[in-house]
């Protein structure tokens, strides 16, 4: 199974700007949740952040990883505790896949 790249633009006032990574008020629009939810991700520890501080930065694989996280909590109904034990699970047999 090989690794997938996903390139994400921002654009702003009709000009695309490419971005080193991205904010949880950006994360929030581009997952289309409420800023409450992807800071509800982000505390839970279901993304993590390229850097921390005063306002973390999250890498492009943190919107597939909430998106998906979304998904899970919508489409089974489950809870932000059970979304992460799936994504946990997911995550092994990503590893076992690899390692085989």
């Amino acid at each position: 199974m090989t690794a997938q790249h996903y390139e994400i633009i921002i654009s702003r006032k009709h000009e695309l700007v490419s971005v080193s990574g991205i904010t949880i008020h950006e994360l929030s629009r581009l997952c289309d949740c409420h800023l409450s939810v992807a800071k509800r991700l982000f505390s839970i520890g279901l993304i993590e952040p390229l850097s921390t501080g005063d306002t973390p930065l999250f890498d492009r694989s943190a919107v597939v990883r909430a998106r998906k996280a979304l998904r899970l909590k919508r489409d089974l109904r489950l809870n932000f505790d059970a979304v992460a034990l799936v994504l946990e699970l997911l995550d092994r047999i990503d590893e076992l896949e690899r390692s085989n």
